[in-house]
């Protein structure tokens, strides 16, 4: 997900109240703030399990071990005279030491050997049903390592980017939260925001706001406003890849894209209403 589409969620998060609460007596920035930190708690309650995920994804786990003499992981396998990489042409075997005696009566040998390098592993007899078990394990992996290296990256990758999308959606909320108390500070005594939605304005990614007196644009870096009594027409243009209103004012032009286009006509109708209604048409 984009970081400019994870800010146009945040705004909806923080618009949705608004649109609820409409016609009722509240604080309608508070209530965008509340429902900013709500977003804010959930996006945390993600990051924290892409993190649990990541962590687990990129942590080596045993497929298969006999105690702690070997481990077969999903790329090598471990003895105690080290790791060995995992190809397909690893092969396992058992069969009984061919020099039994005093000291080792009853033992199986577990062989595991490749093309450049050669382990055996003693186990009692008593474990040979184990090692057995152990070394078709052994086998299993060497002759699909290539599928299961290719499954675990993809796995990571997988929780990477879901972590980086987790962390991308926090940081859209805390931006918005910006805004948010940023309008607070634009906004005058005794003036009610009836709607917001993410926008567009010379490049720079915003929310469009609708007041009872003005419509303006807020982001990090511009501000615009549009009282109604400057506006002398409102036109919706653009359907399919995001609407835009075109504000014709006394001073210019004013234009803002990137609207969803059933709010965008939302927006339109309650400037036109603010501004005259048919006439606003024209």
């Amino acid at each position: 997900m984009a970081a400019s589409d994870s800010k146009r969620d945040a705004i909806e998060i923080a618009a949705r109240p608004l649109r609820e609460l409409l016609r009722e007596e509240h604080d309608e920035i508070a209530a965008a703030q509340r429902a900013l930190r709500q977003a804010e708690k959930e996006h945390d309650r993600a990051i924290e399990l892409a993190e649990r995920q990541l962590r687990a994804a990129k942590t080596a786990k045993p497929l298969a071990a006999y105690g702690h003499r070997v481990i077969l992981y999903a790329d090598c396998v471990s003895t105690e005279e080290g790791n060995h990489e995992l190809t397909p042409e690893v092969r396992a075997r058992i069969e009984a030491r061919p020099d039994a005696g005093r000291f080792h009566r009853g033992q199986t040998i577990l062989t595991i050997e490749a093309p450049n390098w050669r382990r055996e592993v003693a186990f009692p007899h008593r474990d040979e049903r184990k090692v057995r078990r152990l070394a078709e394990e052994i086998e299993l992996a060497a002759r699909n390592v290539d599928v299961i290296r290719e499954a675990a990256r993809a796995e990571t990758e997988q929780t990477d980017q879901d972590l980086g999308e987790a962390l991308a959606d926090r940081r859209a909320v805390q931006e918005t939260r910006a805004l948010i108390h940023q309008l607070s500070d634009l906004v005058h005594d005794g003036e009610d925001v009836i709607d917001m939605a993410p926008g567009i304005s010379a490049g720079h990614d915003g929310v469009i706001v609708a007041t009872d007196q003005r419509l303006l644009f807020v982001s990090v870096r511009r501000t615009l406003s549009f009282p109604y009594e400057q506006i002398s027409s409102v036109e919706l243009k653009g359907k399919w890849f995001g609407a835009r209103l075109a504000l014709s004012t006394s001073s210019g032009k004013g234009v803002i894209s990137g609207l969803a286009p059933r709010h965008a006509a939302e927006i339109a109708e309650l400037v036109r209403g603010h501004i005259g209604g048919e006439a606003a048409r024209h």
